[in-house]
This record gives C-alpha cells, structure tokens and sequence, in this order.
C-alpha cells in the first residue's frame, strides 16, 4: 500500500512536467455566433490550424476574461481527440489595435499637424499687425508728404489690417473646429486602448492527433456581461387601420471583444448552467388588482399591472437606463429569434437596437374623457387577443400619425381580455363641463340642508369622421350615515355605485355637438360642514 501511494504521488508530480514540455501553440479564434439572452450571452468561435500528430496543446488567445469555465464547449475535426479544457487569464495579452484603429490614429495624426499650422499662422499674423501698428508714423514726421500719400497709406493700413483680422477669425474658427475632432478622435481611440489593455481569457485544449493535417476547431462558453431587452415601436396611423409594431431587440456587451459581422440569436430562455435534471412546478393562477387605464397621468398599459419593478440590471460599465430586472418564470415558454443579417456590437456596455420584426395589429379605437380631471379626450387603442402575438415583456414608444405621445410597459404574460394603449389627446374633440345653474340650488329642509347640483358635459367633435367616446365623471359616495347621496337623474349613464363613476358611450358624428348631464343632491346636517 505505501509503494502504490508513492507511486500514485509520483505520477502526480510527473503529469504537470509532461504537459509543461508538450508543445503548444497559440490560435487566435474568429468570432462566428452568439445567442444573447436578457442577462448573459454564449459566444460561438471558430478556428483552422495544420496540426502535427501527437499530444499537444493549443492555446485559444484573446478572448473575453470573463468566460464561464464550466460553460467551456470544445469539437474538432479531423481525428482529432480532445483531451482536456481549462482556462486562464492572461493580463498581459496585448490585442492589436483594429484597422479602424488606426484609421482614427491617422485623423487624429492629420488634425494635430492643421492644428499646429493653423496655430503658426495665427502667430504669423499677429506678428504682422503688430509690424503694421508699430510703424503707422513712418515718413509722417517729414514735411515733403502731399495728401495723396496719405491716403494711399491710409487705404493701405485698412486694407492689410481688415485682411488679417479677417484671417485670424477663419484660423480661430477652423481651430475650435479641429479641437472638437481632436477631442472626439482622442475618446474614441482612449476606448480602443482600454480594451486592448484589458485582461484577456485563453482557453487551453489538450488534444492528440494521429496524422498531420489541417484542423477545424469550434468552441462556445458563457459570459455574463452581455444581454438583452426587447422594445417596441407602435404607431397608429390612422384610427380606422391596424396597428404598426416594430419589434426591437436593445443588445448590449461589455466583454472586451467587440462583436463584429456576426450571426445573432435572441432568447428569452436562463442562461444559467446546471446539470440537474429540470423538475416541473405548480403553474398557479391568482387574481390581479384592477386598475384604471384612463386615471393615469402618464400612458400604461393595462397589462402592465405586475411590472411596477424598473431595478436596473447592475453590468459592468454599461448604460442600464433601458434595462429592468429580468424574471425566468418556472412555466414560461422559451421564444427563440434568429437575426436574418448579421451585426457589429462593440463592446462598449451601450445598447444598440436590432429589428426583430414589423407586423400590424388589429385594434378598435375610441376615445375617452374624464372632463371632471382633463377636458381632454385621449384616443384608446384596444387590441383583442394579444396573447396570439410572440411578445415579450418591454417598453414600448407610442405614436399617433408618426408623432411620439408616450411610453408604456407590454407585457403579455398578464392574461386579460384585451390590451388597451392610451395614444395621447386629441385637440379636435373640444370637451367642457360647467354647472347648470337652473339645477344648482342650496335649501335648508328641517335640520338638515340640502345641496342640488347639475353638470353638463358639452362634447364638440371637429374631427371629419365620426368618433366612439367613453365619458366619465362622478357623483360623492356618503362615508357617513347622516350624510345621504341621491343620483336624480343621470340619462343613460352607467351608474358605478361602489365609486360613484358615471360613465356613457356616445357615438358622435362628424363637426356636431352631443351633451351628457346629471344631476345629484347631498343631504346633511345644517349645524355641520362636510367637504363639499
């Protein structure tokens, strides 16, 4: 036993020597694919190297620091057998500058040089009118002169000093402008050097080909500095044709390579490595709080009543202004999008926006107004059967004809009949409320005092086509006993009566007026006040 453990040691000893006097050669991979997911992104390599027979190590440089080794992925062609994978960082592995680069180093080179000319020039002219001013008295102080020279002299001095004053302005105004590229140039170059010094990740394979001959190599692993949020642009044109949706993808990455030409997927699936065995969870159903679409001062959808979290995802160095906090819900399906083009991300941390798709959406439009808090008269977009559509939870810009009027949050995985999406007012339904004065009365009955009020709601629509309009006001609710509330006449109003909301749906023909009115009493105590 103790010769089998002296042993064992040995070889221990013995094995990291032998791989330290395996040759190993250093491959630089070409970035081919990545799949991007809301927090995380898996990168796709690709690589050609003639490899002699025998074990050997090759040395996958310059790629991110960041790699996931338990995510490390690594195929070869060719016969030959992968050994072993490992990992290291290297933060002395200097990248070479892109061609861009140096293209802006080359600018840049131009600029200082116009800078300096321009800046010897002005020099130069200074000089010259200073030589100028300095010598103005010269064959003054003699008494031969006659007048015409000394308007000749005259025109001289103005005529040379008007055209150095006039150079120095262009010299002064070309060097603001060349400072601006320079400082612009120096950013974009500072950006380019950082992550040329940036700590670098090498992927080490140990692998034993039998024959000599050229190898292809493919290799992925995981980084966390990456990811995706999906956006939305939808535009009503016109409020007798579908919506117009523009489906989005903002990407970002920070990894220290920058992403270029490459082939994009997009998912929604947990990037999070694990080799346990998925176990399925209870789906539960619960109720969600109602809430007013047509209260909020600022456009919501009405499917937006559980994304009321905006925590930004925290990502090194990266812009997380248009990110939220992503959830992987136990039962939520994994949507997949495969970008037909391939695009450049730098590396950066700043989001670029990707088009996923366009489509319309069908929609009933009609307009509501709360004339008691807004004479306004927004127009509500009502999409039935959203869930039809692959979208996922994001923000979405809405326009009215091409013209921004506000922001609301998607998100279709809250089940409701339909999704409603506020496109801002409309100035051409005119709205006022007043009191009807023949209506509006205050009479004491007994101990008690009664108050009549009336309201009328006068609607005008100017627009050339007819319009469906939700009205709604409201009377008080009584939160006392001796305070009596009684609806005396209301139309055709849907009364609410748990919070007073009046509410009618009036079709409206084009350039005519309609009207709603109503008409309530309170009845309370004369020795008291209430807040009326």
């Amino acid at each position: 036993m103790r010769f089998l453990i002296v042993t064992i040691f040995s070889f221990g000893l013995l094995f990291p020597l032998l791989s330290v006097a395996q040759k190993s050669t250093d491959v630089d991979p070409v970035l081919s694919a990545v799949t991007v997911y809301p927090r995380g992104a898996q990168m796709e390599h690709t690589a050609q190297k003639f490899l002699t027979s025998g074990r050997q190590i090759i040395r996958f440089i310059g790629l991110p620091s960041e790699i996931d080794p338990s995510s490390v992925g690594v195929s070869a062609s060719n016969g030959i057998s992968v050994l072993s994978v490992s990992t290291e960082i290297d933060p002395n592995q200097k990248k070479q500058l892109p061609n861009v680069a140096q293209e802006l180093k080359d600018s840049l080179d131009s600029y200082n040089f116009d800078f300096k000319f321009n800046q010897n020039m002005l020099g130069v002219y200074q000089q010259e009118r200073n030589m100028i001013l300095a010598n103005q008295k010269v064959g003054w102080e003699s008494s031969d002169f006659i007048i015409e020279d000394l308007e000749d002299l005259s025109d001289f001095y103005r005529e040379r000093l008007a055209d150095i004053m006039l150079k120095e302005m262009e010299l002064q105004s070309k060097q603001e402008r060349l400072n601006r590229n320079i400082s612009r140039l120096k950013v974009a170059l500072n950006e380019y050097a950082n992550k040329r010094d940036r700590s670098t990740g090498t992927i080490l394979v140990e692998v034993n080909a039998t024959t000599n001959g050229n190898a292809s190599f493919t290799l992925s692993y995981m980084v966390y500095n990456a990811g995706w949020s999906p956006s939305y642009n939808v535009n009503a044109v016109e409020v007798d044709q579908p919506l117009q949706v523009s489906y989005n993808a903002k990407v970002y990455q920070n990894t220290g390579t920058d992403w270029d030409k490459v082939s994009l997927t997009l998912t929604n699936a947990n990037p999070s490595i694990s080799g346990n065995v998925p176990e399925l969870y209870p789906c539960r159903l619960r109720f969600i709080e109602d809430q007013m679409l047509y209260r909020q001062a600022v456009p919501m959808s009405n499917k937006a009543l559980e994304m009321a979290r905006t925590e930004e995802v925290s990502v090194l160095g990266i812009e997380q202004d248009d990110f939220v906090e992503i959830d992987y819900p136990a039962n939520e399906a994994v949507t997949q999008f495969v970008i037909k083009t391939k695009h450049s991300i730098p590396s950066n941390g700043k989001p670029q926006a990707i088009s996923i798709d366009v489509f319309t959406m069908p929609a009933k439009y009609e307009y509501y107004t709360a004339p008691k808090l807004d004479p306004s008269a927004f127009l509500i977009a009502r999409v039935a059967d959203f869930e039809q559509y692959e979208m996922l939870p994001g923000e979405a810009n809405l326009f009215l004809s091409n013209t921004y009027v506000g922001k609301t949050f998607l998100n279709p995985n809250v089940v409701d009949d339909s999704l409603d999406l506020s496109l801002g007012c409309d100035q051409s339904i005119v709205v006022k409320r007043e009191k009807v004065k023949e209506f509006t009365a205050s009479k004491k009955v007994g101990s008690s005092k009664k108050e009549s009020i009336g309201i009328e709601i006068t609607i005008k629509n100017t627009k050339r086509s007819q319009i469906t309009l939700v009205i709604e006001d409201q009377i008080p609710i009584s939160s006392d006993k001796d305070i009596e509330v009684d609806l005396e006449e209301a139309g055709e109003a849907k009364h609410l009566q748990s919070s007073g909301v009046l509410r009618w749906t009036r079709v409206i023909p084009s350039n005519t007026t309609d009207r709603a009115r109503f008409v309530y009493s309170v009845k309370y105590p004369a020795d008291r006040k209430i807040n009326f």
